[in-house]
């Protein structure tokens, strides 16, 4: 192996670079939160019990400079991006797994049983192919909908990415089990909405080390990958939350966006 793509390989990781929302691009500067470190902004969370994995922040009070304005049943776009790897790869394809979008109302800072998912997309069996192999064939980029009939106001919103390439053994404390890459970001969303979905789930709390889906082979044969936690929200159904694995629930269709070339982000605060 070549030595330069052998260093790509071990250490690119990902975090969320940028946002669009409509037509204006968020870079990590404004309504992402920040890193706490920036050496170590592509460096996951491995213990699903700790805080850190909720935004990959250490300091769970710090805010983002700005809040952004969404309209519940707009689109946005989140940006995965792997540092050093070459192009615009959102993360190593060998972290093979899958894309959560999670949300939860801003006042709650993301703390007890808040957090609703509104998108997750995981291994597609007929084409073979994990989320993580989509966003990587587009730059990095996934689009998601704001749950057009979601009670306005503020809200984080948490992009997840579950690595499973050392997830055939639990996380117990080791190099072993599954990455979580998880950043948040603020949102300001207005709309004539009254749905705010429930029951929601508490993040750390939503996962254990060795529940399935968080425990899984990839070197081994499967057909199948069922997605941990609850289920996505259906619009018009606040209560469709729950279940899941303890649920999975029917998958969205991961909506594509057009490649496109990076352009200058908006840092107005």
């Amino acid at each position: 192996m070549p030595l330069a793509l052998f260093a790509w390989t071990v250490s690119a990781h990902t975090h969320l670079r940028e946002l669009e929302i409509g037509t204006t691009q968020y870079g990590s500067g404004v309504c992402i939160r920040p890193f706490n470190d920036p050496s170590t902004i592509d460096y996951p969370a491995k213990d699903p019990t700790d805080p850190f994995m909720r935004c990959r922040a250490t300091n769970t009070t710090v805010r983002a400079a700005k809040i952004c304005d969404a309209v519940a049943g707009g689109n946005i776009t989140v940006n995965w991006y792997a540092g050093n790897t070459p192009g615009e790869m959102g993360i190593n394809p060998s972290h093979k797994g899958p894309c959560i979008i999670w949300m939860a109302p801003l006042v709650s800072n993301g703390e007890g049983n808040v957090w609703f998912k509104i998108f997750q997309d995981g291994y597609n069996p007929t084409t073979k192919k994990w989320c993580v192999d989509t966003i990587n064939a587009n730059n990095g980029n996934l689009t998601v909908t704001v749950p057009s009939d979601l009670l306005a106001g503020q809200y984080l919103l948490r992009t997840e990415i579950i690595a499973l390439h050392l997830a055939f053994l639990p996380y117990t404390g080791d190099k072993n089990g599954a990455e979580y890459y998880s950043n948040c970001a603020e949102l300001n969303v207005s709309g004539s909405g009254k749905s705010l979905p429930s029951p929601g789930v508490a993040i750390p709390g939503v996962y254990t080390a060795n529940m399935p889906g968080i425990v899984f082979n990839l070197t081994a044969p499967f057909t199948s990958y069922t997605i941990p936690g609850p289920n996505v929200y259906q619009v018009g159904k606040p209560g469709s939350v729950g279940g899941g694995n303890p649920g999975g629930g029917t998958n969205p269709p991961c909506t594509k966006t057009k490649k496109r070339k990076r352009r200058q982000l908006s840092q107005e605060l």
